[in-house]
């Protein structure tokens, strides 16, 4: 089989749209894994697509070849993005409860960014991506690869003109809150009764100093309730990862312009 140049320009945006793909996906984004081994994926992963995807015309010179090869990463970037925003909102609601918990000033090295962060955050952040891996949320994400290939072949044209995709980003943000939210207040709900109780106790003896108290007192409440709502707080997650697979869908469906 002769390889020519036309064989190529497909390889290499094929290898765009993988390589925003781990820019931001769930797992192939992370700091812990290698990056030569997630360089070979991803040139394994091209490999893999180069004869099987469909293509539109290409590009007829250097300039509108680097054009598309940006448009392919930003597509790639989209979907990582979209899967992965729904996970870091277990994150956020652990930065959340450790702000009411007083231990927000504890912060830990997280190695699936490379930065720091809170502790119960990173906590159901890995908790997060280990349900993920095991429901095989790795592989919806690599499926929804493929299937942008067909939803929006390589050098298709999107429109950013429209306000659709800003519109699905902002609808995004918001279930992003809510999702956080409906996470952390239970746990909430136990801190807030823990300071209620407290400040009955502030007026009836004023001596006790509840504010050295709550230091003690509500980090071991919040991990407990942690501990006795596990159960609700993994199906919550679950069904996170499955809203995440319709979004991407309703993603490439804006993207492809239906």
């Amino acid at each position: 089989m002769i390889i020519g140049l036309p064989q190529i320009e497909i390889y290499f945006l094929i290898l765009a749209r993988i390589a925003g793909l781990f820019i931001e996906a769930p797992l192939l984004s992370t700091k812990s894994i290698p990056s030569f081994a997630k360089m070979c994926l991803a040139i394994w992963l091209a490999a893999v697509l180069w004869f099987v995807v469909p293509v539109k015309a290409l590009p007829d010179s250097l300039m509108a070849f680097l054009i598309a090869l940006a448009v392919e990463v930003f597509v790639g970037y989209t979907i990582g993005f979209v899967a992965s925003i729904l996970l870091q909102s277990a994150q956020a609601a652990g930065d959340i409860l450790d702000v009411q918990m007083g231990l927000s000033v504890a912060n830990v090295l997280s190695p699936t960014t490379g930065t720091s962060s809170s502790m119960i955050g990173s906590f159901l952040f890995l908790v997060a991506l280990l349900i993920f891996l095991i429901v095989n949320g790795h592989h919806m994400v690599l499926s929804a690869l493929h299937q942008s290939f067909v939803a929006i072949p390589l050098v298709s044209i999107i429109d950013f003109s429209k306000p659709t995709l800003l519109l699905q980003m902002l609808d995004l943000m918001g279930v992003f809150w809510i999702a956080s939210i409906q996470l952390a207040a239970p746990i909430l709900l136990l801190i807030f009764l823990c300071d209620f109780a407290f400040g009955i106790v502030s007026r009836v003896a004023p001596q006790v100093n509840v504010f050295m108290l709550g230091f003690q007192v509500k980090p071991a409440l919040g991990l407990f309730g942690l501990m006795l709502l596990s159960p609700l707080l993994i199906n919550h997650i679950m069904l996170l990862i499955s809203q995440a697979g319709t979004e991407i869908s309703k993603t490439l469906i804006l993207l492809s312009g239906r």
